[in-house]
C-alpha cells in the first residue's frame, strides 16, 4: 500500500497540470488619444469611438479622452514660451493640463500592446484670443514630443480641427486657423477637418444664433466622424472611406430635410391668429411636412400674436418613440414684425400629465448673447429669413411632445413642428 501511494504521489508531481492554463498572444491595438478645450466635448468623442470601432474593430482599438474649456495650449507643452514681448503667466501650470492627461493614458495602455498611435486635437480659441500664435506651431510639435517620449515612439499620427469663423474677429484668429491647417497639410503624418459648416443653430446651452463659438450637438457627433474618418485613413490607408458610420446628418435648415415621423400626427394647444390659422386645415399645418416660404402670408405658416401668455403646441405621436431630436421651424421677418421668440421649451411625456426635460438641460432655446447674438428686426433690419430650431433628445421615449412659446412682444410664426427628421 505504501509502495502503490509513493507511485502515485511520484507521477502526479511529473505528470503536466490537467487544466492548462491558454496562453494568449494580446491583439496590438490602434491608440487614439482626444483632447483639447471645450470643443472636445461629447457627443463628439463618443461618435469619434464609435466610428474607430465599427471601421478598425472594437479589439483593435483604444481611446482616451480629456478636455478642458477655456485652456491655452501652454497647459499641455511643459516648456512653453510666451511670443517675444509678451508676459508668460502662471509659469507653474505649464503642461498641467497634459499631465492629467497622461496619467489617464498610462492607466489605459498598462499591460497592452499598442500598434499605433494617433492625436485627435481640438484646441486654439484661447490662444487665438490671447494673441499667441506665433508659438502655437512650436508648441503644437513639442506636445507630440511629450507624448512620443512618455510612450516611448518615434512616431504618431495626428488630426487636428480647424477652429471656425466665428473666431476671426480674435487678435491671430485668422492666424490660427492658417497655422491649424499647416500642421495637418505639412506633416505626412497629419491632417486637418474644416468645422466652418458645423456651427449654425442650438448650441449645448440653449442659444440659437447664425454662427458660434461652439456648436449644436448633431454639430459635435459630425466633427467626430470628421475626426475618425481622417484618423482611419491615417492609421489604415485602404480603409473604406464610404463606409455608413461616416454618413454625415447635419440639419441647419428646413429645406435638408425629407421627413419625419410626426407628418399627419395630432396637433392640439393654443390658437392662432385668425389671419395666420392655416386656412382650413388649421394647426394640422404643423405636422403636414410642408415648409412655408419666406413670405408670412404663405398659409403654411401659423401666426401668433405678441402675448403675456405662454403659448402651448402639443404633438400626439400616437405611441411611444425613441426621440432622435425635436425641432421647429420659425420666420425672422422685419416686414412681419416676427422676431425670434424670448424662449422656445420643449418637454416630453408618456401619459400627456407629467411632463418633463428631455433628460438635458439645455432644452429652453434662447437667442444668443455676445458676439454670436441673432439679429433681431427693428434693432438691424434683416430679410425674411426660416430658422429651424432643432434640439437633441438624446434617445428619451416618449409619446407626447409639448412645445412651449413666450412670445414677447413679437410675432412668432411657424410652419412645422419636426421630430426625429430624416434628410433629403
Amino acid at each position: 500500500m505504501y509502495k502503490l501511494a509513493l507511485l502515485v504521489f511520484w507521477a502526479s508531481f511529473f505528470a503536466p497540470p490537467l487544466i492548462h492554463a491558454k496562453e494568449t498572444v494580446q491583439t496590438p491595438r490602434h491608440l487614439f488619444v482626444l483632447s483639447g478645450q471645450s470643443n472636445m466635448r461629447n457627443p463628439l468623442m463618443t461618435s469619434f469611438r464609435k466610428c474607430v470601432e465599427a471601421v478598425l474593430g472594437q479589439d483593435k482599438v483604444l481611446v482616451v479622452s480629456y478636455a478642458k474649456p477655456s485652456q491655452p495650449i501652454k497647459n499641455w507643452y511643459r516648456k512653453w514660451q510666451a511670443p517675444e514681448g509678451m508676459e508668460a503667466p502662471d509659469p507653474a501650470k505649464r503642461g498641467h493640463t497634459y499631465d492629467t492627461l497622461e496619467k489617464k493614458l498610462g492607466k489605459l495602455i498598462q499591460g497592452k500592446r499598442i500598434a499605433s498611435v494617433t492625436y485627435i486635437w481640438m484646441q486654439g480659441e484661447a490662444d487665438a484670443g490671447k494673441g499667441w500664435g506665433k508659438v502655437y506651431k512650436k508648441s503644437f510639435l513639442g506636445v507630440l514630443d511629450q507624448l512620443k517620449a512618455f510612450l516611448k515612439i518615434d512616431s504618431i499620427n495626428f488630426v487636428v480641427g480647424r477652429i471656425n469663423e466665428y473666431w476671426l474677429d480674435q487678435p491671430d484668429g485668422e492666424l490660427m486657423r492658417k497655422i491649424l491647417v499647416e500642421l495637418g497639410e505639412d506633416h505626412p503624418n497629419g491632417d486637418w477637418i474644416n468645422t466652418d459648416d458645423l456651427n449654425r443653430g442650438v448650441n449645448p446651452w440653449g442659444g440659437f444664433s447664425y454662427e458660434d463659438g461652439h456648436f449644436p450637438p448633431s454639430g459635435y457627433r459630425v466633427m467626430g466622424q470628421r475626426f475618425a474618418k481622417k484618423a482611419c485613413q491615417l492609421v489604415q490607408p485602404d480603409v473604406n472611406l464610404n463606409h455608413p458610420v461616416f454618413t454625415e446628418v447635419f440639419f441647419d435648415s428646413a429645406n435638408q430635410i425629407s421627413t419625419h415621423v410626426a407628418i399627419g400626427k395630432g396637433v392640439s394647444g393654443s390658437v392662432p391668429d385668425p389671419k395666420h390659422q392655416g386656412e382650413k386645415a388649421g394647426l394640422a399645418r404643423l405636422t403636414d411636412g410642408k415648409f412655408g416660404t419666406k413670405s408670412h402670408s404663405d398659409p403654411n405658416w401659423i401666426g401668433f400674436a405678441p402675448s403675456k401668455a405662454t403659448l402651448e403646441l402639443i404633438v400626439d405621436l400616437g405611441e411611444v418613440v425613441s426621440l432622435e431630436s425635436v425641432a421647429v421651424n420659425t420666420l425672422v421677418s422685419t416686414e412681419a414684425r416676427a422676431e425670434f421668440p424670448d424662449r422656445i421649451t420643449f418637454s416630453k411625456s408618456i401619459d400627456r400629465t407629467d411632463y418633463s426635460g428631455h433628460g438635458n438641460r439645455y432644452h429652453n432655446i434662447t437667442a444668443n448673447e455676445g458676439r454670436g447674438k441673432l439679429r433681431l428686426p427693428g434693432k438691424e433690419s434683416i430679410g425674411p429669413d426660416a430658422l429651424l430650431l432643432l434640439n437633441d433628445m438624446n434617445g428619451a421615449k416618449a409619446r407626447y411632445i409639448k412645445v412651449e412659446i413666450q412670445t414677447g412682444s413679437q410675432w412668432v410664426f411657424i410652419d412645422e413642428i419636426i421630430v426625429n427628421p430624416k434628410g433629403k
